[in-house]
């Protein structure tokens, strides 16, 4: 997406290849005489920036071999990204993927437009053949980072049977959209080990969801975190987003008492962002407030540039306030499940490092510098956008 800034920008870099780069690394390094004719390589010529044609999506997947791990060392534990990790076992733990982009269209999201909308994968056979080299190395945690992994029934169908027959010790854990086609496949994947399942749940209130353009509804997301613990998946986890355009201080508690309700394991709240080639940063575009001339290296969290959405330091306290009130709510009417989820951290985790990640969520965050702002508002000299400018929908 960058390609002819990043060369005008950084005289010193003679080429980039955009795309995926297994097919066109080879083709550049056997035409190193001809760059002209590497699909998806831009590069310079007579001083100038010449953009050659785009190359196309590979559509086999299945034509690479795996990733040779036999010299890594597999010291790798599993645990969950966040400021402490907190650690879930000490098996030893990889990931690997088995299929490429997502034919969603969040307002927020980059994927659709580095996989151009499209979803791809490798076929069942191809992933148990990987699967079962892994296993063979003694890897028994195993993480799909697959941007969806429920799309398709059959393919998963087929990877779990694959797994209970062969076999294969390993867990193993993958995340996807609470309205994915193959929810009704949950009862096979815990029979195959999986134990931990990822949704894509972002906002408890309509409103923000549909503002995201996430479309999925609130009883989508309490069936299926519902299906994956009736079912037996043992930890299933939610990642929300709050400070989101139009986002009112209602909204975001609404997001947390929401998040009380559903049966998740755990779950995280993040600052939503903007990132270039998002819907997002093209409607920021539209409203002038981001130059993509200027800003096109940059992204932003949403809270500081869009007078729309709720000033960093208020959220920053309604996270904190909503903390609080999520972690209390689950105390006390889920204690035994509180006490099961510590007392599974507590077995591979320093005291220190428990208390350190039990705390986190309720330190106030300090900045350790400035926000990196768009263009207009440094030439302007503001430190914050102007608060009470129209919603743009």
């Amino acid at each position: 997406m960058n390609a002819d800034r990043i060369l005008g920008d950084c005289p010193d870099i003679d080429c980039v290849g955009v795309g995926e780069g297994e097919e066109l690394l080879p083709d550049y390094l056997c035409n190193l005489a001809d760059p002209g004719s590497v699909a998806g390589l831009v590069w310079r010529h007579a001083g100038k920036i010449v953009e050659n044609v785009l190359r196309p999506l590979l559509q086999d997947l299945n034509q690479f071999p795996y990733p040779d791990r036999t010299s890594l060392p597999i010291d790798y534990i599993e645990s969950l990204p966040l400021d402490v990790p907190a650690v879930l076992s000490l098996d030893k733990f990889c990931t690997m993927q088995t299929s490429r982009g997502c034919p969603f269209s969040c307002v927020y999201c980059d994927i659709p437009s580095l996989a151009r909308g499209k979803w791809r994968h490798r076929s069942a056979a191809h992933v148990l053949g990987e699967m079962q080299q892994l296993n063979d190395l003694g890897y028994r945690s195993i993480y799909l980072t697959d941007d969806h992994f429920l799309l398709n029934r059959k393919r998963i169908n087929e990877v779990c049977r694959g797994i209970i027959d062969r076999r294969l010790q390993f867990r193993w854990g993958c995340e996807g959209r609470v309205d994915a086609v193959a929810v009704d496949q949950l009862p096979l994947m815990s029979k195959a080990n999986c134990n931990f399942l990822a949704f894509g749940v972002e906002a408890g209130t309509q409103k923000v969801l549909d503002r995201l353009h996430k479309r999925q509804t609130l009883k989508q997301v309490e069936h299926a975190v519902s299906e994956a613990k009736r079912h037996g998946i043992a930890r299933v986890h939610g990642f929300f987003v709050i400070s989101s355009p139009d986002e009112t201080e209602e909204d975001i508690l609404a997001s947390f008492r929401f998040a009380g309700r559903l049966k998740l394991d755990t779950f995280g709240f993040g600052r939503l962002c903007v990132y270039r080639g998002t819907p997002l940063w093209q409607e920021y575009i539209d409203r002038g407030i981001i130059d993509d001339t200027r800003d096109w290296h940059k992204w932003f969290k949403c809270s500081d540039i869009d007078p729309t959405v709720l000033p960093s330091a208020r959220v920053n306290r309604l996270r904190m306030k909503g903390y609080a009130m999520l972690f209390a709510h689950r105390l006390f009417r889920r204690p035994l499940r509180t006490y099961k989820l510590l007392r599974m951290f507590g077995r591979h985790m320093k005291k220190a490092d428990l208390l350190k990640l039990l705390w986190s969520p309720f330190q106030r965050r300090t900045l350790s510098r400035k926000p990196d702002l768009p263009a207009r508002m440094m030439d302007l000299g503001l430190e914050e956008p102007e608060r009470g400018a129209v919603s743009i929908t």
